[in-house]
């Protein structure tokens, strides 16, 4: 028997109907461990009545699988937060709430390219030893001081994905304002072109003009206007939005062969030009 003491009822009725819910699903788990509230209904007791050691090991486990779904579900995002604000110092509440969602993005690997040591399998696997130690050995024990004290270092570890995730928030950040500045850079300039076609597939990028004349290297760095910066820091022979950008074209064409590559380049593309962008199916040189 096992009694776990919460600060709240709230927190008591919380935790009593998931560990409720649970068990009804667990193969005949239900006629083994018994539930009750304690008279203040702010502690739930776990009583576990089974037929031998098997069966308690598969008890423990299932108790301390539930409560770590339960700690979760209803404490991450606020240890999250506090990393968050006391940390890291942000105030804003959209902001905060766009950085807890990435971090739980990055977490759950929806972000191939951006990887943490310490993501939600390890979450889960640390915390339900943590855990399973406490409900097999303990009597009786404070939830909230479980949390406070037996997790540090787990809370610590969750620092890593937040770093992660403000860095690739504040980028996402810039480059939101890199492409609204080219977007209002287009309203303003007059078009130097009616219209150019960018052939994504050659390497470097080539650009042509209306009458079919392929760019070169300094003709385009003739055109290319200060005011736009969305890619500086790559060689000149790299680039492909300043340069774009600075021709303020009427209709740009696309000839992709949607490489992986490609992808940011057309999002970019397609964010900054919008209706002005036409992707085109057959290459280049067949539409000539």
């Amino acid at each position: 028997m096992v009694t776990i003491e919460f600060e709240t009822k709230q927190q008591s009725e919380r935790c009593f109907e998931q560990l409720s819910t649970s068990l009804r699903t667990f193969d005949k788990l239900n006629d083994e461990v018994f539930l009750s509230k304690n008279d203040d209904e702010t502690g739930v007791t776990i009583t576990f009545k089974c037929h031998n050691n098997e069966r308690l090991t598969l008890a423990l486990s299932s108790i301390s699988a539930v409560m770590t779904n339960f700690t979760l579900k209803h404490y991450l995002a606020s240890w999250l937060e506090s990393v968050v604000k006391h940390q890291f110092y942000f105030q804003g509440p959209e902001e905060i709430e766009d950085i807890i969602s990435l971090t739980r993005e990055i977490m759950n690997g929806v972000h191939s390219d951006l990887h943490v040591d310490f993501g939600m399998n390890e979450l889960q696997q640390e915390l339900y030893l943590l855990l399973r130690s406490m409900i097999g050995e303990s009597r009786r024990f404070s939830f909230e001081s479980f949390l406070q004290f037996r997790l540090r270092k787990l809370k610590k570890e969750l620092t890593e994905a937040v770093e992660v995730a403000i860095d690739e928030y504040k980028m996402e950040q810039d480059y939101q304002l890199m492409v609204e500045s080219c977007r209002q850079y287009l309203v303003q300039k007059q078009p130097l072109y009616s219209s150019v076609h960018v052939v994504l597939g050659d390497t470097p990028v080539s650009i042509y003009d209306t009458d079919g004349q392929k760019f070169t290297l300094p003709h385009i760095l003739r055109l290319l206007d200060d005011e736009v910066s969305f890619d500086d820091s790559l060689p000149i022979g790299e680039r492909i939005i300043s340069p774009l950008v600075s021709m303020a074209p009427e209709r740009v064409f696309l000839y992709s062969e949607g490489k992986k590559e490609e992808g940011n380049v057309v999002r970019t593309l397609l964010a900054i030009f919008q209706e002005r962008l036409c992707f085109c199916e057959q290459s280049y040189s067949e539409s000539e």
